[in-house]
């Protein structure tokens, strides 16, 4: 059935990306729009009142690719990023030509693994004195690691727990000619829902904790999503650390209007790869769980649960020619079948998220009818999907 040519962006990192034009032998795709990022980040940042963004590119930016967004994201004067694994980050510290921004390694990090980082200037979250007292004595004695010293103000998952494990820590960060403290930090469990005691609880405890300690405001970053968009003006947003406002996404509760239009970001499409009419009485697909009433066209889509198109997504709707229709049957692994109002031609595209026309499925509408969140969603559209960036 051919192959189709899209236009991506031309990256100037160290490694080899198409310039121009790339061929999709299987066509279904996702494209980014980098623009829209750069966008989301700038208005970000005016409405919280920050100087300085933590770009949180983990799990490839949240599908999106990490090393483009990065790049997009660097041509716009961001010099800060955060990831989840060692390996992440050295992806990006091997792309770069550059080498002139940094990058926080979130969550713990095996301590037998300190020199890697500190050859590479990765900024582990350091969460108890233990970790650092074993990184120390891992450390060659002409090697520093920066660290940021994780708070533990409600999470549950990793850091200091109360101000004196806060100022212990800090103290001997101070005292040692190894490391050398690049942050503070807590992450808030409930800064993106109605539960406002918790947060403020968590707030309250930074506060104490790492005032306390006398650790200097300019380490500080408390700010996720949630808290840089909707408690903005309660706590210190010199430094805000996000990542779903970035790939233009609500982060939090449906029931939470959004302060701020952010773009979006991410549209799925893919293209008919075969066309027929369903006579009355014929089923598609496993288990015979759509029947037709009467006779109807019906399209075949290469797309599936491999792709992270998710096995219940059954009944969601698509655009086609700028009108909705759905998905009907169960969802397979490489392939979709969907309704038509009439004949269309083998190619035709079709949108699964994104807009076509007046029409517009978004990551939320469609991660609401997975009864899931977009994270889970954006993360779980796999390798199969080239991502096309513009």
């Amino acid at each position: 059935m051919g192959s189709y040519e899209f236009n991506v962006v031309s990256e100037t990192w160290g490694f080899e990306m198409i310039e121009h034009e790339t061929e999709v032998t299987r066509p279904t795709w996702i494209e980014i729009d980098l623009k829209a990022i750069q966008y989301n980040a700038k208005l970000i940042m005016e409405h919280a009142g920050a100087t300085r963004l933590i770009a949180v590119v983990k799990a490839d930016a949240y599908g999106h690719g990490a090393v483009a967004v990065t790049q997009a994201l660097y041509d716009i004067g961001i010099r800060d990023f955060a990831v989840a694994t060692i390996s992440e980050a050295l992806t990006l510290r091997q792309a770069r030509v550059h080498d002139d921004f940094n990058i926080l390694l979130l969550g713990v990090q095996d301590v037998s693994q300190v020199k890697l980082m500190a050859e590479n200037r990765l900024m582990p979250a350091a969460g108890t004195l233990d970790w650092m007292k074993q990184a120390v004595v891992s450390l060659p004695d002409n090697q520093i690691l920066d660290v940021h010293l994780a708070v533990d103000t409600g999470m549950g998952r990793m850091g200091a727990n109360s101000q004196a494990d806060v100022a212990a820590m800090y103290a001997f960060i101070q005292e040692s000619r190894k490391l050398r403290l690049n942050g503070v930090f807590t992450h808030f469990a409930t800064a993106d829902d109605d539960n406002e005691a918790y947060y403020r609880q968590q707030v309250t405890k930074f506060y104490q904790w790492v005032g306390g300690a006398g650790i200097p405001k300019n380490y500080w970053h408390l700010a996720n999503s949630g808290s840089a968009l909707w408690h903005h003006d309660e706590i210190d947003t010199h430094t805000i650390r996000v990542g779903s406002v970035l790939y233009g996404f609500n982060p939090g509760s449906p029931a939470l209007d959004m302060p701020i239009k952010l773009k979006n970001v991410l549209s799925l499409k893919s293209r008919m790869g075969a066309v027929h009419q369903l006579q009355a009485g014929e089923s598609v697909s496993y288990g015979a769980t759509y029947t037709a009433e009467q006779a109807q066209w019906v399209a075949t889509l290469p797309i599936g649960y491999a792709d992270g198109y998710l096995r219940r997504m059954g009944g969601m709707k698509v655009l086609v020619a700028g009108k909705a229709t759905q998905v009907i049957g169960r969802i397979t692994m490489d392939q979709i079948v969907i309704a038509l109002d009439k004949k269309y031609p083998i190619g035709t595209e079709v949108t699964l998220i994104g807009r076509d026309g007046d029409e517009e499925i978004t990551v939320e509408n469609f991660a609401n009818y997975a009864e899931t969140i977009p994270h889970e969603i954006l993360t779980s559209f796999g390798v199969r999907l080239p991502r096309i960036y513009h």
